[in-house]
């Protein structure tokens, strides 16, 4: 019996083992996600306590400038070659040189917007941006290879030496300063994870070839209408207002950001259970964590308005404290239906919503932005949320049903 017991221990042993190591990665990953998300409003937090809201609002206009302008130049690339590498293991470095080598031609569209733009800063945002584009590039090998944890690492390395840095600035804080500063560790952080990745560099015969563009196309639509739905109103904020309205709302949009990616992490146990049951099961899903929502959101808009008070020392009146909490209650309800979707092969669908929203979105922004200033956009916010709700649960009421 002793022996039959320590037979099945040692049966269940790499079992076990196989479920840990999936553990450690996914915590790993999860917290390799979660690092980018606490970098800006730890950095935005020194530096509007230490200087201004106005300060970190003029940076903030410079900082979306060159983020987006690295998103573009992406090109979608790490979904385009986490398929192409499942396909051709052994030419992972000549895909990965290929891509990089192809989307060179766009960070040179980058580099000459940035002279045109900035003229003054044009040469530390260049270093920034192609610092972006070079460490975003290094995401794909990341994921291929599971090196989630020393990611990790280098992002926390890079948070601390950023934190240390402005500390130390003192009260010398200005915006060419700041841009210089995430120009550097964006530059060393690359560096870093060049030396981990070597290999991709030594090997392979990378090449230019236009027709990446056409193939990996499909994936940067899909991550720019996200880029868009999530930053659209930053960019028009960054425009039209002062730029101590722009700090303050920076701070205030990052924090509505996260608790709709609260939504995202909570169904995240729940979706491989998504594909697998049947459709008015989800409907329920939907009901409950739509119930979910309606006891997180009031207590989390009551921490945010103390935490952006009393820690950060921006005062908003209530009502965008209200809107932003309509702005963000409805995803908790119609993101199971956006899985639902999904698993009706009817993606087509959700990019078709989010395009009605991007439109709606830049459509009242526009209006009520000029009218009444970040209120107009947090209410433009909460409206086009509720009508995606709305247009989900018509398409999906005869699928739930």
């Amino acid at each position: 019996m002793i022996k039959l017991v320590h037979w099945r221990a040692w049966r269940r042993k790499p079992h076990w083992l196989k479920w840990q190591r999936r553990a450690r990665a996914a915590a790993a990953n999860t917290a390799n996600n979660l690092l980018p998300l606490i970098f800006t409003p730890v950095i935005s937090l020194l530096v509007i306590r230490q200087s201004s809201a106005a300060q970190w609002g003029a940076f903030v206009a410079v900082l979306v400038t060159v983020q987006l302008g690295a998103h573009i130049v992406a090109w979608g690339n790490q979904e385009y070659l986490l398929r192409e590498f499942s396909r051709a293991p052994a030419r992972i470095a000549g895909a990965w040189q290929s891509s990089l080598l192809t989307r060179s031609a766009l960070l040179a569209c980058l580099a000459l917007t940035a002279l045109w733009l900035y003229p003054g800063q044009a040469g530390w945002i260049i270093v920034w941006g192609a610092a972006l584009v070079w460490r975003q590039s290094f995401n794909v090998l990341v994921t291929y290879k599971r090196d989630f944890t020393f990611a990790a690492l280098v992002e926390v390395a890079g948070l601390a030496v950023m934190i240390t840095a402005v500390f130390l600035s003192g009260d010398k804080l200005a915006t060419d300063w700041l841009i210089r500063l995430f120009a550097l560790t964006a530059l060393a952080r690359s560096l870093v994870l060049l030396l981990r990745f070597r290999w991709v560099v030594r090997g392979g015969h990378g090449r230019f070839y236009f027709s990446y563009f056409r193939l990996a196309f499909p994936f940067f639509l899909l991550g720019f209408a996200g880029m868009l739905n999530s930053r659209l109103d930053l960019y028009l904020v960054s425009l039209y207002l002062p730029a101590a309205e722009v700090g303050s709302y920076q701070v205030f949009a990052n924090f509505l950001l996260y608790l709709q990616s609260l939504a995202a992490f909570m169904l995240l146990p729940f979706v491989k259970s998504i594909y697998r049951v049947r459709y008015p099961t989800i409907r329920k899903i939907s009901l409950t964590f739509g119930g979910l929502g309606l006891l997180i959101v009031p207590p989390a808009m009551i921490l945010l308005y103390a935490l952006l008070t009393y820690l950060y020392g921006i005062h908003l009146p209530p009502p965008i404290y209200l809107f932003g909490a309509l702005a963000v209650w409805p995803i908790f309800f119609f993101l199971p239906v956006i899985y639902a979707l999904y698993k009706a092969e009817r993606e087509t669908a959700v990019l078709q919503v989010n395009a009605i929203s991007i439109g709606l979105a830049l459509c009242l922004n526009l209006l009520w932005l000029p009218r009444w200033g970040m209120l107009g956009v947090v209410i433009a916010m909460a409206t086009v949320k509720w009508v995606v709700l709305f247009i989900y649960l018509a398409r999906g009421r005869r699928l739930l049903a």
